[in-house]
């Protein structure tokens, strides 16, 4: 510990810096190299000594092998001292799933990133958005002449790509191939002298920031991010409240404005379930669909911690079982799962019948994060944040341009309900009727859910099991399960069709399972979901579609050319929407993704998976068919 302080928080000279930190940003520390957590639990603990009031810290960590829990918490157990912050980290200790796994920390001031990825794969992807975001750098791999993989021009270039003015870097080596790299990238690099019997150790700064010509177009970026002083969120389902709620987190006052009642249309089924799907191909679909999982579901559990949610009346954990015939698939899982034993496991038959009482027609996957939740709680959880303020039953409503550039929100008769610089349609797919996003390609899907009375076969399900369709642990002693399919069909009846169809479905996961009918028939629900045509959720700033189509026409006659050129998006305005049936897993890092990108704050996935969540991503991709939108 005596040497990781010596290199890493000395070498950066963090005591003298944090002192004098200003309020309105982070301080970044960038760890390449996480291995057991000792820099990151240290540095975390010097922070909680050192921190000025208000002030925050964003800490990425990059690691190719994530150590498990129990090994991390081995390792460290050597230094009580730790013991605090170790444990509040390792109780939300991310899974050795790829990509980014974000936990915020706001009883430390801190947000913290952990990049399961090769370290330059995962530098070159954040340096690709050309934003100088990074105050401190450990670069802690093992020695060069051991392992040469982290050491290497690429990265450092990268890590000179995402470095503010006068950031600094401490490493324990004085290898002379690191030294001259890192002096390649533009970094100033001095020599100390090293912790105990080691003679030399290398420190150093950067004095400007380095911004590198783009390798792909950057239709999907920003080109001109700041904080408001003040944003509108029209819609208070579940996209607008975790809308809302991500910029109130980042410190903007945010006012939401509903046209009828907090999480109404989509947000207003009496139960939902945190979902996933699992493949052994990576494709933008299932890779967002896992690292929203898993963003989410942490999430919520620290909502049940904090006291916003109320266990077994909000939400019930014990995560899911998906129900999986035998395929290659189910094979390749029982072979990796054991290397993520907290994420999930691929169960029998027999072995499902234990967990849940029922015999299902197959075995399948136990998903053991995440649970059901109540949408409604969720989004009043949400809301109720203090900087936070809510307005229901404002009719439909709108947006239009302020003479000041900022957006208003109008009723239907035209009245001025609200005004701020910054505006996020989460509306569904009523997004088409405001004129500058009436080219998305959305469906509104019907969907009916069955409400159950619990019978005495399921008094006991303490796990939601999900098939065709899903069936929760009771509620106030009633399931609610479903859901019907309807693309483009836009009636609110109950039918009595759809009633039986969802039965059907749960019938057919537990062929002994018996559901009569109660007298007078099935009740349930009828709600509207809304999908894009590629069904994954559209997020992200606006662009302005006939000078997007300008900017990047070039894209018609060659696809694969890079057009240097800045997206042209429309000021301050965001859409959220097309979360389908998987809003609650959805929601969560969707929200990030928009207000990061707002913002010009540190994106919580790389890079493809925002480009695949944005707007702007159908008017690219009709470029490219050469059918301009």
């Amino acid at each position: 510990m005596a040497e990781s302080q010596y290199v890493f928080l000395e070498g950066n000279r963090l005591s003298e810096r944090w002192p004098a930190q200003a309020t309105d940003q982070p301080f970044v520390i960038g760890e390449i190299g996480v291995g057991t957590g000792l820099n990151l639990c240290l540095t975390l603990a010097e922070w909680l000594t050192h921190r000025r009031p208000g002030a925050t810290l964003h800490y990425l960590g990059f690691e190719r092998a994530p150590f498990r829990p129990e090994d991390m918490r081995r390792a460290l157990g050597h230094w009580p001292e730790l013991a605090p912050v170790l444990s509040a980290l390792l109780a939300r200790w991310p899974d050795p799933l790829p990509g980014c796994h974000r936990r915020y920390f706001p009883e430390w001031g801190v947000t913290l990133d952990l990049w399961w990825a090769d370290a330059a794969d995962a530098l070159e992807d954040l340096a690709s958005h050309g934003r100088p975001w990074i105050d401190a750098w450990y670069l802690d791999g093992f020695a060069p002449s051991r392992e040469p993989g982290p050491w290497q021009q690429r990265l450092y270039d990268a890590m000179a790509g995402l470095s503010r003015a006068e950031a600094t870097f401490a490493t324990f080596t004085a290898a002379g191939d690191v030294r001259r790299g890192l002096a390649a990238s533009g970094f100033e690099v001095h020599k100390r002298p090293g912790f105990g019997s080691k003679r030399d150790a290398l420190c150093g700064t950067i004095k400007s920031a380095r911004a590198a010509a783009p390798a792909i177009t950057p239709w999907d970026l920003n080109p001109a991010p700041h904080t408001p002083e003040r944003a509108l969120v029209l819609g208070a389902g579940l996209a607008g409240a975790h809308a809302a709620f991500a910029l109130a987190r980042r410190g903007v006052a945010v006012t939401v404005l509903e046209a009828a009642r907090v999480a109404g249309g989509g947000s207003s089924n009496l139960q939902g379930v945190t979902y996933t799907r699992l493949s052994h191909q990576h494709n933008p679909l299932t890779d967002f669909s896992l690292a929203g999982f898993g963003f989410a579901t942490d999430h919520y559990e620290t909502l049940l911690s904090e006291g916003a949610l109320t266990a077994d009346e909000d939400i019930g954990l014990g995560g899911y079982v998906q129900l999986h015939e035998a395929d290659d698939t189910l094979a390749h899982l029982s072979e990796v799962l054991p290397l993520a034993p907290e994420f999930a496991q691929v169960l029998s038959a027999t072995e499902l019948a234990a967990l849940t009482g029922l015999t299902p027609r197959c075995g399948g996957i136990h998903y053991l994060r995440g649970g059901w939740l109540t949408p409604e709680a969720v989004c009043r959880a949400l809301l109720s944040h203090p900087l936070i303020s809510l307005q229901g039953d404002c009719g439909p409503l709108s947006l239009s341009r302020g003479q000041n550039g900022g957006w208003q929100a109008v009723d239907a008769q035209g009245g001025l309900l609200a005004e701020a610089d910054t505006a996020v349609l989460a509306t569904a797919h009523a997004v088409l009727q405001q004129p500058e996003l009436e080219w998305l390609p959305l469906t509104a899907i019907r969907g009916q859910t069955t409400h159950l009375p619990t019978p005495p076969q399921l008094a006991q399900l303490s796990v939601t099991l999900c098939d065709q369709g899903y069936l929760p642990p009771a509620r106030a002693g009633l399931h609610c399960l479903g859901a019907s399919f309807g693309p483009g069909d836009a009636g609110t009846d109950e039918r009595e069709a759809e009633h039986a169809h969802n039965i059907d479905m749960m019938k057919t996961a537990l062929p002994k399972l018996d559901l009569p009918a109660p007298d007078g028939g099935w009740q349930g629900h009828v709600a509207h979901r809304c999908n894009s045509n590629d069904y994954l959720p559209v997020a992200g700033p606006v662009p302005m579609l006939d000078e997007f189509n300008r900017r990047y026409e070039r894209l018609r006659h060659d696809r694969k050319r890079v057009i240097d050129a800045p997206s042209p998006f429309l000021p301050g305005l965001a859409v959220l929407t097309s979360l389908g049936s998987r809003g609650l897993s959805a929601a969560p890092l969707a929200a990030e993704i928009v207000a990061d990108q707002l913002m010009g704050t540190l994106p919580a996935v790389p890079r493809y998976l925002q480009r695949a969540l944005s707007p702007a991503r159908f008017a690219e991709r009709a470029l490219k068919r050469g059918e301009p939108l």
